[in-house]
């Protein structure tokens, strides 16, 4: 009981850097650059007390190729004679993730000495919940949401006209992609936990995460669905175990927890019409499936018609991009109006530029592959949804690799058990 208060500032302080918010009355920063200028301090500070460099030398190829890419995008930029420098800028963003991640680990790394890749994910997983039930409270609470709408600058009209839930600084598609990383870290739980009520704890915050995130943006599904194809070995290996006392007391938890998520939903469905609404937009495509037999949304559909019709039409843009992200005539619209992730990506830096960053991801998941190498398939998987998020927007998640680059490295399997224990003795 009495770690409470410190997890509980831990969390808040993951959510600040991984849903950055801006006050109304600072608006010049928000919450990942008040963290990551933290970072910076106790990195100096690191450095200075332990008179040797605190950095791995395996972070070097990814600044290498993250600022190769910011200067593939400022070519493209400089060429073209444009002044939209989103991507020309990249380099010094993902110098912020890391400042930030690195005092997000350095907090958890005094709390509990060592920070595995399992303690990122839980800690990301609770922060996620978190949002998840904030939205809801926002979503039914009119105090609160007027709190919020006047602390950080909501946008009440678009969400008034919108059916869909959001947190404090989680909202839009870059929500989704969030909740998505860490669904993946959250089915490596469920996979190594080593007791039913871990278990059951781990399997409550996916369903919290996935059908709540889902309301939010319903990008999470991509996360929701390739954490199910990473789980369903493990799915065979408990049809193929042998029944024991704990099996069925397991399934007997998981059994109770999926029915009383059932009803309370059931009766948050019929009784809150802020909830009600959430929930079509956020499950639209099974809706209509169910109705007509197609899995069909109004951004898949817009994704569609626009996927065969909006390409470059010269070689030039092909190879370096014409150095526009936002329309030049009006920045609030998207160049060549399309949002999709990989011809957003042509149209600024062309096919050079996107190979570029392709590269970086894939150099992070080689760097993270190397140190644990026991985590090789869940990386992979971590690097699809990257990959298949592009498909609809020019977002990526290296604000979650920062996290994981950072961290310790996976030890024995006894180092390891005793941490988590720690971990969940709190």
């Amino acid at each position: 009981m009495k770690h409470y208060p410190i997890v509980i500032l831990l969390v808040v302080v993951c959510s600040l850097y991984y849903f950055p918010v801006t006050l109304v009355d600072f608006p010049l920063f928000n919450s990942k650059m008040i963290v990551a200028a933290i970072g910076l301090c106790l990195f100096v500070w690191e450095h200075v007390r332990c008179q040797k460099p605190t950095i791995r030398k395996d972070l070097f190829p990814v600044l290498m190729l993250g600022l190769l890419f910011s200067l593939s995008s400022y070519f493209s930029v400089a060429y073209n004679s444009t002044d939209d420098f989103v991507f020309a800028t990249y380099f010094v963003s993902m110098c912020v993730w890391l400042g930030g991640a690195y005092c997000v680990i350095y907090l958890l790394r005094q709390f509990y000495g060592t920070v595995t890749p399992s303690t990122v994910f839980l800690y990301m997983a609770l922060v996620c919940a978190s949002q998840c039930v904030l939205a809801i409270m926002i979503d039914n609470i009119s105090a609160l949401r007027n709190m919020v709408a006047a602390l950080f600058g909501t946008n009440l009209e678009y969400f008034e006209k919108n059916s869909r839930l959001y947190g404090i600084g989680a909202a839009y598609d870059r929500a989704g992609i969030c909740f998505s990383c860490v669904l993946l870290g959250v089915g490596y739980l469920i996979k190594n936990s080593t007791t039913w009520m871990q278990r059951n704890f781990y399997l409550l915050l996916l369903l919290i995460v996935g059908i709540v995130g889902n309301m939010i943006s319903r990008t999470t599904v991509v996360g929701l669905t390739v954490t199910c194809v990473y789980l369903l070995p493990m799915l065979t290996v408990w049809l193929r175990a042998k029944i024991t006392s704990k099996g069925i007391l397991w399934t007997c938890g998981v059994g109770a927890l999926l029915v009383g998520i059932f009803y309370v939903g059931s009766y948050m469905y019929s009784t809150m019409p802020g909830v009600r609404d959430a929930f079509d937009y956020g499950f639209e495509g099974f809706i209509n499936l169910y109705k007509t037999g197609e899995f069909s949304t109004h951004s898949s559909d817009l994704l569609l018609d626009h996927i065969t019709e909006i390409y470059p039409d010269n070689t030039k843009t092909w190879l370096i991009g014409d150095g526009y992200f936002a329309d030049p005539y009006d920045p609030s619209l998207f160049y060549m109006g399309t949002d999709m992730g990989y011809v957003r990506f042509i149209f600024y830096g062309g096919l050079v530029g996107l190979a570029w960053f392709v590269s970086y991801f894939i150099c992070c998941t080689y760097v993270l592959c190397r140190r644990n190498a026991d985590m090789k398939l869940w990386f992979f998987y971590l690097f699809v949804i990257q990959l298949i998020v592009w498909v609809k927007i020019p977002t990526d998640i290296f604000c979650f690799y920062a996290l994981l680059l950072l961290a310790d490295g996976n030890k024995s399997t006894e180092e390891e058990r005793l941490t988590e224990q720690r971990v969940y003795n709190i």
